[in-house]
């Protein structure tokens, strides 16, 4: 496999593929009892939200709790939806070993910091003499 733009166009246009599907996923859930229902996109965002009027009266932290239980559930779901999306990526033997390049690297330390002319050596805050 050669690394010309040319090979690596039909990878471009299947992730943009994947990309744009997955923008369109959404996850939802709602309360045991009902009071809210939750909406979601892919990333997280809510993008509708529907409480009841049993809802207005739980108390702050157990609303709060609600809320939160069941936009947690919503990107369950939206996540469950795009297994199969993603999977027309993630089967692909370029991106597959890709991903097995990246897992399997040793990880690397960071470069050792550059001293420059001038630089004071003892570090350039006072909470770093210390």
């Amino acid at each position: 496999m050669s690394n010309s733009p040319e090979d690596f166009t039909p990878l471009t246009l299947k992730a943009a593929r994947v990309q744009k599907a997955l923008q369109a996923v959404r996850g939802l859930a709602r309360s045991q009892h009902g009071e809210v229902t939750v909406e979601v996109s892919i990333d997280g965002r809510i993008t509708n939200l529907f409480m009841t009027q049993w809802f207005s009266q739980l108390p702050p932290s157990a609303g709060a709790e609600l809320l939160a239980r069941t936009h947690s559930a919503a990107l369950d779901d939206a996540e469950m939806a795009s297994v199969e999306i993603r999977r027309e990526l993630t089967d692909d033997y370029r991106v597959a070993r890709l991903l097995q390049n990246i897992t399997t690297a040793p990880p690397s330390s960071p470069p050792p910091p550059v001293q420059r002319e001038g630089d004071d050596p003892q570090g350039s805050s006072i909470y770093d003499r210390w």
